[in-house]
């Protein structure tokens, strides 16, 4: 009797012993799961220039447009876009900005035929119905890696509290006087990429302000990225030809 409750007493106590270990073991898997959910978090902290909680790193998805949508309003979207990254005049960009000209001449055609790229674009005309400081905005981004490539707004009553804002979260900007027309831009860069706000008089001599931020590495990439693709084609095109005949 005493030998089949020392029996008992043994096989409840291995029973408990790996209820215990399995007890530790998912206590480690949920500490290790809630460590990778909260560094993941912090990775989607948006990083440089940011618009709206949205930076370089951030990634296009239905949530984002849905946050979107509830600042700024119905919004139009389109894919497969042509690109044109050119700013205030024709000639801006080639004399103050060198590198985002070679890109854009690199993202069009020299002859002016329409060049489409893989992008999603986002345009809103009614953000002053929901209250937004702006008259007008449209987001680009890549459809290949889902990150922002060009962002453009343009806002007029608001435009002085914005630069203002803007100044003090960036620092001191530099200051381009333009030598062809009138007006100026003040510009800002961080990690490669550059945020410009321009400021001229529209027509009836008020105030306008011009916002354009360029996410250089992601622009690079999809330079790089369309590139590659036509070689590709091109070595397929030869090898087609040279095994036709």
């Amino acid at each position: 009797m005493f030998l089949f409750k020392n029996k008992k007493f043994q096989v409840i106590s291995i029973i408990l012993f790996f209820v215990g270990l399995i007890l530790i073991v998912l206590f480690v898997s949920n500490f290790n799961n809630k460590e990778t959910q909260e560094t993941d978090l912090s990775n989607k902290e948006p990083k440089g220039f940011i618009f709206l909680k949205i930076g370089e790193n951030t990634t296009f998805s239905s949530d984002v447009r849905k946050q979107l949508r509830d600042t700024l309003g119905p919004d139009a979207i389109e894919r497969w876009n042509t690109l044109d990254l050119n700013l205030n005049y024709k000639g801006f960009l080639k004399k103050y900005f060198p590198e985002l000209y070679e890109i854009n001449e690199k993202l069009n055609s020299p002859l002016g035929e329409r060049v489409e790229h893989n992008t999603i674009q986002l345009t809103y005309r009614y953000a002053r119905k929901k209250d937004a400081p702006f008259d007008y905005v449209t987001l680009v981004f890549s459809n290949l890696t889902q990150k922002p490539l060009f962002f453009y707004i343009k806002s007029k009553r608001a435009g002085s509290d914005i630069l203002e804002a803007i100044g003090e979260k960036y620092g001191e900007a530099k200051t381009i006087h333009w030598d062809d027309k009138s007006g100026r831009s003040l510009y800002w860069e961080k990690d490669r990429s550059i945020l410009i706000i321009s400021i001229s008089n529209d027509r009836y001599g008020h105030p306008e302000y011009q916002i354009a931020i360029y996410y250089v590495p992601s622009l690079e990439e999809l330079v790089f990225t369309e590139q590659q693709k036509i070689r590709r084609q091109q070595e397929v095109i030869k090898k087609t030809g040279k095994t036709a005949f």
